[in-house]
Order: C-alpha cells, then sequence, then structure tokens
C-alpha cells in the first residue's frame, strides 16, 4: 500500500502506463516523461473548467478537506481517456487521493481509468461532506453564545460583551468564505463528473447508474452547503440582534445612573448660586435636610424605572 503524502512511480515495470498515475506538480522531470510517454500538452491542464485535447479530457478540480484538524483546499488536475487515469497533484498529496487510492486497492481488481476516476470523485464529495459536518458543529457553538448573549445569560465567569458578540460576527464571516469556497468546489466536482459521463465510452455502459449516482450525491452536498450557508446567514441576523441588544443594555445603564443623580446635580447647582437669600441655609437642620431631599429626589426617578420595566 502507497503511503499517505508519497507520489506512486509515474510507470508500471513493464513500461506501460499505470491504471492511475500520480504526479506531484513538483516533479518537472516527470511531467516531462507524462508529455512524451502519452503526448500531452501539459499546460492545457491550467484551465479552470474541463476541457478535450483529442483523446484526452483535461478536469481540473478544486476541493476542499480536512487535514489534521484544520480546513485545507487543494487542487489536482486529471487528465482522463480510455486507458489512462493521470492526477497532477500537490505535495503532500491530498486525504481524500489516498483514500481513493486505498479504496481501489481494497477491491482486489483492475478497475479501468473512468471506473478509478468515479471513486476518486466520490472520496473528494465524502471529503467535503465530512468538512460541512465540522462546520455544523462549529456553528453549534456559535449558536449557544448568540443565544446565551441574547438571554442575557452567563455560560463563562462573565456576560458576554460587545467584544464577544463582534468576535463571533468575525468567525461567523470566516465560515460563510469557506462555504463560498466549498459551494464553488462542488460545482467544479459535478462538471468534472458530467464531463466523464458525457465521454463515457460505448462499451462501458454499466459505469454510467456508477456516474449517476455519483452526480446525486454531489448535488446533495451541494444541497447542504446551501443549508448551511442559510443557517450563517440566520446566525448572523441574530448575531447582529445580541448586539443591538447589548449596546441598548449599555445605553439604557448610563441612561438609569443620569436619572439618578440628575435630581442631585439640580440642588447642588441651585445652591452654589450666590444670591443673598437661600432657602433653609439658616435653618439649624439645613444640612440633614438638604441631604435626605437630595436622596429622596434621587430615588423617586429610580423607583420610577423600576415600576416601568426598565431595568429588565
Amino acid at each position: 500500500m502507497t503511503d499517505h503524502g508519497k507520489t506512486p512511480p509515474l510507470f508500471g515495470n513493464d513500461g506501460q502506463p499505470n491504471n492511475w498515475m500520480r504526479v506531484s506538480i513538483h516533479a518537472a522531470e516527470q511531467i516531462s516523461g507524462l508529455r512524451k510517454k502519452l503526448g500531452v500538452e501539459i499546460p492545457q491542464t491550467l484551465q479552470n473548467s474541463p476541457t478535450q485535447e483529442g483523446a484526452f479530457s483535461f478536469v481540473p478540480v478544486t476541493f476542499l478537506s480536512v487535514e489534521k484538524g484544520q480546513k485545507k483546499a487543494s487542487r489536482v488536475v486529471f487528465i482522463l481517456s480510455r486507458q489512462t487515469l493521470v492526477s497532477i497533484e500537490p505535495d503532500p498529496s491530498p486525504r481524500p487521493l489516498a483514500q481513493a487510492l486505498q479504496r481501489l486497492q481494497r477491491d482486489g481488481r483492475e478497475n479501468d481509468a473512468f471506473e478509478s476516476f468515479a471513486v476518486i470523485l466520490q472520496s473528494i464529495n465524502d471529503a467535503a461532506d465530512e468538512l460541512l459536518d465540522s462546520l455544523s458543529h462549529d456553528l453549534g457553538k456559535v449558536l449557544t453564545q448568540t443565544n446565551a448573549v441574547l438571554n442575557s445569560l452567563e455560560t463563562k465567569d462573565r456576560d458576554f460583551g460587545v467584544s464577544d458578540v463582534v468576535s463571533t460576527q468575525m468567525d461567523l464571516s470566516e465560515v460563510e468564505e469557506l462555504l463560498s469556497d466549498c459551494l464553488e468546489s462542488q460545482l467544479q466536482l459535478a462538471m468534472a463528473a458530467r464531463h466523464a459521463l458525457a465521454r463515457l465510452p460505448a462499451d462501458q455502459e454499466k459505469l454510467k447508474p456508477v456516474f449517476h449516482t455519483l452526480i446525486e450525491d454531489i448535488e446533495a452536498v451541494e444541497k447542504q452547503v446551501n443549508f448551511i450557508h442559510d443557517r450563517v446567514r440566520l446566525l448572523q441576523t441574530t448575531n447582529n440582534m445580541a448586539l443591538n441588544v447589548k449596546q441598548n443594555q449599555i445605553v439604557k445603564v448610563f441612561s438609569v445612573v443620569t436619572a439618578v443623580f440628575l435630581p442631585a446635580m439640580l440642588i447642588s447647582t441651585y445652591y452654589s448660586m450666590n444670591f443673598a437669600y437661600m432657602p433653609i441655609l439658616q435653618w439649624e437642620h439645613a444640612e440633614m435636610v438638604g441631604i435626605i431631599s437630595t436622596a429622596l429626589f434621587s430615588m423617586l426617578p429610580l423607583i420610577y424605572v423600576k415600576h416601568r420595566g426598565w431595568l429588565r
């Protein structure tokens, strides 16, 4: 079995092309040998959509996968013909391709190029499905945090603040960008499967159901991407609502504080005026009366605000 990350030899021992030839994009000598052996002009593979050149189809696919817990984008160019399947891939090799090789080896038989290509595309599609499961798990955490903000819960040692909400919004923007890349990857994958189906040799009609099932699986993942994208949009809207709630709470606190201290400021401003005669200043308990009246007038707005429920 070929080790993950290593590229198998370009040609078999008998000098004939293997069923699936894997070539590193950095292996200049192998690419040169491939050009001479098959007569393939490698620059044709730089196209962004499947193209046909003689007997060979050039199918570029950019896809996303989870590599050691991290999201990774990989671009692989496939060269497909009746007898030949070549993949020009980055180094180290993407994990979905290693999984496809393991599936082919488990079959214990020689698959033709189109059948092997279908297995590879299925592995890439499964990797996208795995990535979406990971994103759904991450969105569950974001939803919990957003609900905590809206309900003023203390899921940490402190209340969620504006900085927490802004950080969540940035995370959602990153997820939205990743979903856009994933959707583009699925479109390329579906295009590759349809291209192969349209050029399926007449003696391989048995593979038509395989490619039809593959296209249905790819479209199912596309629907899942759209569903998660709608969920992200909903979370962004909810998160903006949470941000407005937190900001309104802050403004409300300052408003209540201002209302409480406004009577005291009014009284102190009045008695700081330079008039010849000021009421109650000559009383024996004028100072105590001033303190009590200031406290009383300060409590009245607070009682009114609490009665109206503005402190909730």
